[in-house]
């Protein structure tokens, strides 16, 4: 439909949108320790449903923005509460398989809603955006059945970090800033390697990227729980998942003239998110200062992951899309590796000694 938009308010409408997704985060954490997980968890499924269901009636660009700010602020919003929600009703045993389990429906969610969109997107916008609200005020009518109106807290897995795990706030902002590079390699890739493909390939390019994301989101949902059995050392795994993240990125980038080279990058990418996926999320949970602020410090941590993505889709186009010479985009990416290296290096003795 015509919404007679310009390409600065466009602009301006995706820069508040960014802005709005930080916020709906550190809010996540900082409401989550005035209010029960349930609460929260049903508020942003409702807000998500008004948003998304209102937003393709709209013509004025200042409501498309109200409506996709609610929209946007919800998503975020659940992305730290869900977490929380789950680390206050499972035992602290089963805390990083059930992590995993999240991570496969996750994933799963994002292939199911691939193909609705794939095969709804000849009927327009507007059917996309009211089964994505129906989908949300369905998922509320269910929780609000399904979803403990008590909080599992200390009688299950205590919610984040632990007594006498003695986290400190230095160790875990170190954590944080390690998952930040790796959300910022992941950006960088997602964006730019989609759009070199495509300039490399004309008109194949972008069909052979997204073939490839979902096969590398199937494999994903497919062995996330298994990946939390197999990599028991999280020092390692989070480290040998950055070293692979690394390569295949470098890989693919180097070799995105051949459709073999992009797909063992491709490959080698996966299994790195497999291994930093499998004990990453767990690790930064278990390092977060316990106490009455432990939520805010968590979704501050979710925050600098989120500023590695907009960082990453940022530098995307001068270092990879467009680039004539990818020695800067190497370059970048060696630099950030080796401050992450030093980063875990200091973390070792605090994330071994995590029970």
């Amino acid at each position: 439909m015509e919404r007679n938009v310009s390409t600065g308010e466009g602009a301006l409408v995706l820069s508040v949108l960014k802005g709005t997704m930080l916020a709906g985060t550190l809010a996540g954490g900082a409401l989550t320790d005035r209010f029960s997980s349930r609460t929260l968890v049903l508020a942003a499924l409702l807000m998500s449903a008004a948003g998304l269901g209102l937003l393709p009636f709209q013509t004025s660009i200042w409501l498309i923005l109200l409506c996709g700010m609610l929209a946007q602020f919800a998503e975020a919003l659940m992305n730290v509460v869900q977490r929380l929600l789950l680390m206050d009703q499972v035992e602290r045993a089963h805390q990083k398989e059930a992590l995993g389990w999240m991570r496969m429906v996750n994933n799963f969610a994002q292939i199911f809603s691939f193909s609705v969109a794939a095969v709804g997107a000849r009927l327009g916008l507007m059917p996309l955006f009211l089964f994505d609200a129906a989908t949300s005020l369905t998922a509320f009518f269910l929780g609000r059945k399904i979803l403990p109106r008590r909080e599992g807290g200390a009688a299950a897995g205590g919610g984040l970090g632990a007594e006498g795990e003695g986290a400190s706030r230095w160790a875990f902002f170190r954590c944080a800033l390690v998952l930040m590079g790796w959300s910022f390699f992941y950006e960088l890739f997602l964006e730019g390697g989609a759009g070199r493909l495509e300039i490399l390939h004309p008109g194949q390019g972008l069909r052979r990227f997204s073939t490839m994301m979902i096969l590398n989101t199937v494999l994903c949902a497919a062995f996330a729980v298994q990946a939390t059995m197999l990599f028991t050392r999280s020092w390692l795994a989070i480290t040998g998942g950055m070293l692979l993240t690394v390569i295949g990125i470098l890989v693919a980038g180097w070799g995105m003239q051949s459709q073999l080279w992009v797909f063992g990058g491709m490959l080698l990418l996966t299994l790195g998110e497999l291994m930093v996926g499998s004990t990453a999320q767990h690790t930064l949970m278990r390092l977060t200062p316990r106490g009455p602020k432990s939520g805010l410090y968590y979704s501050l941590g979710i925050g600098l992951m989120q500023g590695g993505r907009i960082l990453g889709a940022t530098v995307a186009f001068p270092l990879l899309i467009h680039a004539t010479k990818l020695g800067p985009f190497t370059a970048l990416m060696l630099a950030v590796f080796a401050v992450q290296l030093g980063v875990l290096w200091s973390l070792k003795r605090e994330i071994e000694s995590l029970p």
